[in-house]
């Protein structure tokens, strides 16, 4: 599957996780965050530990913002994210 990633939809993705948890965000947009991150050469174990539902909550929240601000970063520099 491939989804393009805009950063409209991840600063959305980030507001979800903010109010609501990592647990409300379906398992098809947290891998699609996961393709991009993997796209950009972010950790494999950190990309892991984001989309698996037996990580506790809280490591997957950490491992969210990681991969997020990862590649956001990388979209700047590479144009990973469309604009």
């Amino acid at each position: 599957m491939t989804t393009t990633l805009t950063r409209e939809s991840l600063e959305g993705l980030a507001h979800r996780v903010y109010v609501a948890g990592i647990e409300a965000t379906t398992p098809e947009t947290l891998e699609a965050l996961a393709e991009t991150a993997e796209a950009v050469g972010v950790s494999p174990v950190l990309v892991e530990v984001l989309v698996a539902p037996s990580e506790p909550v809280v490591a997957r929240e950490r491992a969210f913002a990681l991969v997020a601000c990862a590649v956001s970063g990388a979209g700047r520099e590479q144009h990973t994210l469309a604009a």
